[in-house]
């Protein structure tokens, strides 16, 4: 709005031809310019210019779509490949974390490395491109990343690999293990910090994947059963908390009776937000 439009209306209120106040003239006015925001009788869209968008999609930050904050919406219509990622990131580290607690006296994890190569690796790695060209940078990288770690971890299972038989002695081998898992570690807290600002189960959920990632460490290095064991615990919470935003990137009102609600991470200001804030109520008052 010019600000001779905004003398024109002060004009008229002045003259008392209209009893409206200044501020309900300009907002009829945007309104007339902008359209109205409405919604569906339903509640589930939003419409805008006379075209719906659901709402699910216009969510600040939610672990159902890998979105840890903000984002321009895709021009893709691709459907959402978050919750195959979670699933196959939650199916191998739950196995693997069965067996890390020793559960029925299971300590073989032979088993989990078909699915550590395709499901929870080659099927979450494929998850992960598909959110690069959803233009989720955050999912891509987690997904095809996490995809990466379990080939990885199949591989140093596989004989025909010859990686552990490369090994002079298994001290060595569990040495380099947990400098395996070190790097894991690193790179988790990454994401960690990109996620501080999203929802609590979301942030949570990687905090899960990093304290398992940091015992996996200790055990190996220290060579601790304990430590092996609380990795156990995490994972099974971290493969629950996966499963869970899976969920969450599923459920909707015309398929569950129950739909996933975040609840977003706490706001803590900066001293430079809380200058900018400052300034723009002194130039509101003004």
């Amino acid at each position: 709005m010019t600000k001779g439009s905004v003398d024109h209306f002060e004009n008229i209120s002045s003259t008392g031809t209209e009893h409206k106040s200044l501020h309900s003239r300009i907002n009829e006015l945007e309104e007339h310019i902008l359209g109205k925001v409405t919604t569906s009788d339903d509640g589930a869209y939003v419409i805008l210019d006379n075209k719906k968008y659901p709402k699910s999609e216009l969510v600040k930050a939610f672990g159902g779509f890998m979105n840890p904050g903000w984002a321009i919406p895709s021009v893709h219509k691709f459907g959402n490949p978050a919750p195959l990622g979670l699933c196959g990131f939650a199916y191998c580290t739950f196995f693997a974390s069965l067996v890390n607690m020793r559960t029925r006296h299971v300590e073989n994890d032979a088993l989990n490395m078909g699915a550590a190569m395709f499901y929870g690796g080659f099927i979450q790695f494929i998850a992960g491109l598909w959110e690069i060209s959803l233009e989720n940078a955050f999912g891509g990288l987690a997904f095809c990343s996490f995809g990466g770690y379990w080939m990885a971890v199949a591989a140093n299972h596989i004989p025909w690999f010859n990686i552990a038989s490369s090994y002079a002695t298994k001290e060595e081998m569990k040495s380099a293990t947990g400098f395996f898992h070190l790097g894991w570690v690193l790179f988790t807290v990454l994401l960690v910090t990109c996620t501080v600002k999203s929802t609590v189960l979301f942030f949570t959920l990687f905090i899960f994947v990093l304290m398992r990632l940091i015992l996996l460490t200790a055990a190996d290095l220290a060579d601790s059963h304990a430590c092996e064991f609380a990795a156990g615990v995490f994972g099974i919470l971290a493969a629950l908390l996966a499963w869970y935003h899976a969920y969450a990137g599923l459920a909707t009102l015309q398929n569950s009776y129950y739909v996933v609600e975040s609840k977003p991470m706490p706001i803590i200001k900066t001293k430079k937000q809380k200058l900018l804030e400052s300034n723009g109520s002194d130039q509101e008052s003004i």
